[in-house]
């Protein structure tokens, strides 16, 4: 790289990070403390470019579950066999019920209003269970014109916030893969039928 490009680069980098540093000023200074604060609830929650991806597979039908892409353990379990060790069947995927996908929000600390919230757009069909297909359509709603509905923002602030979150404003893989990953081993989990 040239002595001009590299110096330019370096330029916008300083440029960049300044811009930056100022939002995050400004918005510290709104709620009048010196300390570091978690994100504006009503900001906009994004998914990384990895989250990003694992969202769009989710739209295909392939739920993230454990594995590794980056440093981040993820995995892919499809709707139907293997291809090359990283695709397994869910042959024991069951729909979960709706207090056992409350159960799931509560644990990554959802409030009653969130867990309903939430329960009510996995539930496309409204039949008191969460299908994986179900659960995947609810996961590729985070991407696209529509990561920024309502439903879609509920789940990114839960999982941004939740039992791997960091409350960061950005979503990461590993984030996203600890929902669908506790998702994935609650729906093979065997069923009492009486």
């Amino acid at each position: 790289m040239s002595p001009i490009v590299s110096g330019l680069a370096s330029v916008a980098s300083m440029l960049f990070n300044a811009a930056s540093s100022s939002k995050a000023s400004a918005g510290t200074a709104r709620q009048g403390g010196d300390a570091p604060s978690a994100p504006d609830p009503s900001a906009i929650v994004t998914l990384s470019q990895d989250a990003g991806g694992l969202a769009r597979l989710a739209g295909q039908g392939v739920l993230a579950s454990s594995g590794t892409v980056g440093e981040t353990r993820v995995g892919l379990l499809g709707a139907g066999g293997a291809a090359g060790g990283a695709l397994q069947a869910l042959s024991a995927n069951k729909p979960v019920p709706k207090e056992d996908f409350q159960a799931l929000l509560t644990r990554f600390g959802a409030t009653d209003a969130q867990k309903e919230q939430l329960t009510a757009g996995f539930d496309a069909d409204k039949d008191g269970t969460i299908t994986r297909d179900e659960f995947l359509q609810g996961l590729a709603q985070t991407t696209g014109p529509q990561s920024g509905g309502e439903f879609a923002q509920s789940l990114l602030r839960l999982v941004d916030r939740g039992a791997a979150g960091n409350a960061d404003g950005s979503v990461g893989a590993g984030e996203l893969s600890a929902l669908t990953t506790a998702f994935a081993q609650m729906s093979q989990r065997p069923r009492n039928t009486l």
